[in-house]
């Protein structure tokens, strides 16, 4: 990493991972976006190195969830309330789709998310997005800068699993 600090964007529909990060992962310059049109907006400025994603978008209205709502309310049986839940729980996979289907599949990618025990979804993943780790909820400040900074070093491929458990 060079001596310029590290740009993160972190796209989350609250405050939490910018408070947490700000407070106790000093170094990175943050910066928050809260919709995936926000954050496709943010990297066609060019000042990002790093994007930290929630998984889960439940205060954004509904308009401004990615995804086919009309399908997703279809996979779940009719049901749209059902179907809004699946977007906004998954929400964080389908900016991340967005962003890869309008040319950032390079760009590393920090996903909230603990795939500890969803491997072969994570492989699937990683065969769209290279670049993708991940962090659970029990990893230490100290952790979550390591993953930012092997994050933002890696070479498509040579992801590390993004957990205490690696």
């Amino acid at each position: 990493m060079s001596d310029d600090p590290l740009r993160v964007l972190i796209v989350e529909d609250g405050d939490e991972y910018l408070r947490t990060l700000s407070r106790f992962v000093p170094g990175p310059r943050y910066r928050q976006v809260k919709s995936g049109a926000a954050a496709l907006a943010a990297l066609r400025e060019g000042r990002v190195d790093l994007v930290y994603l929630d998984m889960r978008f439940d205060r954004i209205p509904e308009e401004d969830l990615l995804g086919d709502h009309e399908e997703a309310t279809r996979r779940h049986n009719g049901d749209p309330a059902r179907g809004k839940r699946h977007l906004q729980n998954h929400q964080g996979l389908y900016i991340l789709d967005h962003l890869v289907n309008q040319g950032f599949s390079d760009i590393p990618v920090i996903l909230a998310y603990d795939f500890s025990r969803e491997t072969r979804r994570l492989e699937f993943l990683r065969q769209r997005v290279p670049r993708l780790h991940w962090v659970g909820d029990a990893v230490t400040p100290e952790e979550v800068l390591q993953i930012m900074e092997k994050a933002e070093r890696s070479q498509p491929g040579a992801c590390d699993r993004g957990s205490r458990s690696s």
